[in-house]
């Protein structure tokens, strides 16, 4: 199967499932990877062969773009504008990314935190324990007999 082929069989498998802007976004992501792949020395055929069946993918995009709205002819889209400020897969907007990577990175961080308390506080532990265990028990043995 050729690049043209995968795409218009991608197209076609996509046209009235999602929005105009989710075909045209997808159509663009699969022959850049396509073309970026192809310029590492690898056929476009190995390149399709890999990404698998267009149906799929196209299943796979429908999915994730279920409850959108398919009807784009009351939208006034500004192509160069839209190109700029939407990803190239998906349809989010820059600012849209930056607050999920945002989120995430804080997610991240807090993990990285409490790992890192839990990793000094256990040190500590660890590092004492050879003293305090021993004490403890000498403790608790000298309050046994000093009640008898």
């Amino acid at each position: 199967m050729t690049r043209q082929e995968f795409i218009a069989e991608l197209r076609n498998a996509l046209q009235g499932q999602v929005s105009a802007a989710t075909i045209s976004d997808s159509v663009q992501y699969y022959e850049s990877y396509i073309m970026q792949e192809s310029r590492k020395g690898r056929t476009e055929e190995e390149v399709i062969e890999e990404l698998g069946n267009p149906r799929l993918i196209a299943k796979t995009i429908i999915s994730s773009h279920e409850g959108e709205d398919i009807d784009d002819s009351n939208r006034s889209y500004d192509n160069s504008n839209n190109s700029r400020n939407q990803s190239s897969f998906g349809g989010l907007s820059k600012e849209e990314w930056k607050v999920k990577i945002t989120k995430w990175s804080a997610i991240i961080a807090a993990i990285l935190i409490l790992v890192g308390i839990f990793a000094i506080v256990g040190g500590i532990i660890s590092f004492l324990a050879p003293v305090l265990v021993p004490l403890l028990i000498f403790i608790l043995i000298v309050r046994l007999i000093s009640r008898f």
